[in-house]
């Protein structure tokens, strides 16, 4: 039986109530991070919550983005599902709260925000995904409007642009600007691989920032790999002789077909798989100085 932690309780998953007045339920006034874990280790909590503080910052939501505290609460929270010994997935929400009266505007009274934590099994085919590849489709849709590039509970066009991804049998849908160039994925950033040099879309395209996206940059230039983050047009996507999509859950999942068209060899490529080892690689780095530095221990509430 599903376990989650709302509002400073863990509670019975059918057992836990949100007010019908909640304005993220209302308006999707709030903010949320997925992240994944492993074998019960929280992966780059520290940048989660730093962009989740960021936003809500942004858009005046309370919310205290200390890993110290947060850490022993997801701990409790993946054993208490069982979760602690495999790969699992995490999404912390934070809306504004209640409000009663319900006008649009957010309410001159400091707002008492609502925090949900779940936890849940990742997905089995994810794995398989990473080794063989997927295909995605192109959506234009004109430019998302992101301006504040945060992740905000608004959702709407990542879910219709996921669902006409799958009625055409691919996993993921790609954003294209009125400059037909590729902003971001509608659950991912994407990266094109041509002569051993990456490119992905710069923030100013108006994507959201995405944490892996971050990690995989960082790891790609340690590798000694150049990395351009810079305008992507769609033509120049499709003749990469690499494409990746990346994302807290999908890690790095090869692109081998973008609208039916193949991807360079219709395989996951070197460049690909060399950053899926090393991102791999660092997780577990992360993990065991975790340890050593005795982050994982007893909850604070249970």
């Amino acid at each position: 039986m599903a376990v989650v932690y709302l509002n400073g309780r863990y509670i019975q998953a059918e057992r836990a109530k949100v007010s019908a007045f909640d304005r993220g339920f209302i308006y999707g006034d709030g903010l949320f991070e997925t992240i994944r874990t492993y074998a019960g280790w929280v992966f780059a909590l520290d940048r989660h919550l730093g962009r989740l503080k960021k936003g809500a910052d942004q858009i005046g939501i309370p919310f205290t983005g200390d890993a110290g505290k947060w850490r022993p609460v997801m701990d409790a929270l993946l054993r208490r599902n069982h979760l602690q010994d495999t790969d699992a997935s995490l999404r912390l929400t934070v809306t504004r709260g209640p409000d009663v009266l319900g006008p649009l505007l957010p309410p001159d009274a400091p707002p008492s925000p609502t925090l949900l934590l779940v936890a849940k099994p990742v997905d089995a085919g994810i794995a398989q995904r990473q080794q063989v590849g997927v295909g995605v489709i192109t959506v234009h849709w004109g430019d998302p409007f992101n301006p504040l590039q945060i992740k905000s509970l608004d959702y709407l066009y990542n879910i219709l642009a996921t669902a006409q991804a799958q009625r055409e049998g691919a996993l993921e849908a790609l954003f294209v600007g009125t400059d037909n160039c590729i902003i971001e994925g509608a659950t991912s950033n994407v990266f094109s691989i041509s002569h051993g040099v990456l490119t992905t879309p710069s923030e100013s395209s108006g994507l959201l920032p995405g944490i892996t996206r971050e990690v995989v940059i960082e790891l790609a230039k340690r590798e000694g790999l150049t990395v351009h983050e810079t305008p992507l047009p769609l033509d120049t996507l499709l003749s990469a002789d690499e494409v990746f999509l990346t994302g807290s859950l999908k890690e790095i999942t090869p692109v081998i077909a973008v609208d039916g068209r193949t991807i360079g060899t219709g395989r996951p490529g070197p460049v690909t798989q060399q950053l899926q080892q090393r991102y791999r690689t660092a997780v577990e780095e992360e993990r065991v100085r975790g340890k050593c530095r005795g982050a994982l221990r007893a909850p604070i509430q249970e």
